[in-house]
C-alpha cells in the first residue's frame, strides 16, 4: 500500500482509498462511508499502451483521467459528499470514501487523489486528509473482456 498524507492543523478527519476490484480481497476493504465504482463511469488509462503500466499519481495519467467527460463533476461530487458525511459525525471519528475501478492503478488513484485535495482544500488545511492506494504497486492485470 502507498499513502499520500495531505497534513493538516487538527487530526486526520477523511481517508480516501483506492482499490482495484478484481484483486482477490478488495471488497473486504469496503467497511464503512461512501464507495464510488469508477469501471462505467470513466475512459481506463490501462487502455492505452503508453500508460499500461503507470500510475494515478503520474502527471500524464492523471491529466489523462482527469480530462475524461464528466470526471471533473463526479470528483466534486464525491468531495461534497464526503465533506457532508465529516459534517455529520462527531469530531475524532474519520469518514471514508472508497473509489474503486478494475485493477487500482489508473482511475482510482487519480480520482482518489483529486477528491482528498478537494476536500483538504475546503477545510483549508484545517484537518488532514490520507489517501490509502491498497492495489497501486499490483501489477497490470490481463484485459477482461
Amino acid at each position: 500500500m502507498q499513502i499520500t498524507h495531505l497534513d493538516g492543523i487538527g487530526p486526520v478527519a477523511a481517508v480516501v482509498r483506492s482499490i482495484g476490484v478484481r484483486h482477490g480481497g478488495a471488497h473486504q476493504l469496503v467497511t464503512d462511508g461512501l464507495y464510488l465504482d469508477l469501471r462505467r463511469a470513466l475512459r481506463n488509462p490501462a487502455d492505452d499502451p503508453a500508460m499500461r503500466h503507470r500510475t494515478g499519481l503520474d502527471a500524464e495519467v492523471y491529466a489523462h483521467v482527469l480530462a475524461t467527460a464528466g470526471a471533473r463533476e463526479l470528483i466534486a461530487r464525491s468531495a461534497v459528499q464526503l465533506r457532508a458525511l465529516a459534517d455529520e459525525v462527531p469530531r475524532g471519528r474519520l469518514v471514508r470514501l472508497t473509489v474503486a475501478c478494475q485493477g487500482g492503478r489508473h482511475r482510482s488513484v487519480a480520482v482518489a487523489e483529486a477528491v482528498a485535495r478537494r476536500i483538504w482544500t475546503a477545510w483549508d488545511g484545517r484537518y488532514g486528509v490520507d489517501v490509502e492506494h491498497h492495489h497501486i504497486s499490483q501489477p497490470v492485470l490481463p484485459v477482461s473482456r
